[in-house]
């Protein structure tokens, strides 16, 4: 072969090589570009579909009011088949409005004792007796300020017996007010009552126990109204209001068969109860407040509500966990 023939022969082969590497890179830079062109576009999509699903979210959200400010917490869906409470304005002169509670005897006249009779070997004149204690033990123990603000059990005491006195009193004043609770209703300090006297449901009835002993149970609901910086924006009765169930069984011991320390009043084993709309804050230490703006929450449909006013309804599980 000539020379030249093979000379133009390679300078053509590296020509069209080099035509090829030119197509080639042209293509390889158009699919970078549409590579990028594609990304961009899926990115768009993207954060167009993002943008629409943070629009709904909050039109959802606005739609249901988790937004409103004005909005009070326990306003909202109840749970299905149960009836949300309504909101009202409360009046601190009227503060049991719009609860069971309301039509109720205020303070000591709704504890009744049973008519008077013969009831095994006690006479009438001794079940009246032992009646008449037992209301003034509640009285004292659920309704006096002396019990309920001062703290002061001495009134109460005074009207069991020598015995089962000398048992309680070292449980007020010295952080055991708790041990007692079931059987006194105490304020916590800082959470002033408001001066509607409070609201008394519940009945006593009389049976023969060992001998020398009548039995008195007692099932009441005490419900107190409550004043400070919550009840100035309760939309809700139960935000200002504390109910407590007890369910006491106290015991009247008098002849022979009984020491002198031991006649008279007793608190019996049968002893139950709860406490509803409560600080279980302070209820743990022994005292009774409304739950605080903390511990605020919907109360409850209003016919789960109603069974906490119903002295005769079964005891709930306890009002604060452990």
């Amino acid at each position: 072969m000539d020379q030249r023939e093979y000379g133009d022969h390679a300078a053509l082969q590296d020509a069209a090589w080099r035509s090829r590497v030119q197509e080639s890179a042209r293509a390889d830079v158009k699919a970078m570009l549409r590579g990028a062109r594609r990304r961009r576009i899926e990115r768009w999509l993207v954060a167009a579909m993002a943008l629409v699903a943070v629009v709904a979210l909050v039109m959802l959200l606005l739609g249901v009011g988790v937004f409103d400010n004005d909005s009070p917490a326990g306003d909202r869906a109840p749970e299905p088949g149960a009836t949300a409470p309504t909101l009202h304005v409360i009046d601190p002169t009227h503060p049991f409005a719009h609860t069971p509670a309301d039509t109720w005897a205020d303070g000591a006249d709704g504890i009744q004792a049973p008519p008077a009779m013969r009831v095994g070997e006690f006479s009438a004149e001794d079940v009246a007796h032992a009646t008449g204690l037992v209301r003034d033990a509640l009285v004292a123990s659920r309704l006096d300020p002396t019990m309920l603000v001062k703290h002061d059990p001495s009134r109460y005491l005074s009207l069991l017996a020598p015995d089962t006195r000398r048992q309680l009193e070292p449980l007020f004043g010295t952080g055991r007010e708790r041990d007692a609770q079931a059987l006194v209703s105490l304020i916590a300090d800082g959470s002033p009552l408001l001066p509607a006297a409070p609201k008394v449901k519940g009945t006593m009835r009389v049976e023969a126990g060992g001998v020398g002993e009548l039995v008195v149970h007692t099932n009441y609901l005490f419900v107190y109204a409550f004043a400070g910086t919550t009840a100035t924006r309760a939309t809700d009765p139960m935000d200002i209001i504390v109910l407590v169930r007890a369910d006491v069984q106290y015991i009247f011991r008098q002849g022979p068969r009984w020491t002198k320390g031991s006649q008279g009043l007793w608190y019996g084993d049968d002893v139950d109860g709860y406490a509803y709309s409560i600080s279980c804050a302070a209820y743990k230490r022994g005292f009774l407040a409304p739950m605080t703006d903390q511990e605020l929450t919907v109360s409850g449909a209003r016919q789960e509500r109603d069974t906490f006013f119903d002295p005769n309804a079964k005891i709930p599980a306890a009002s604060c966990p452990a």
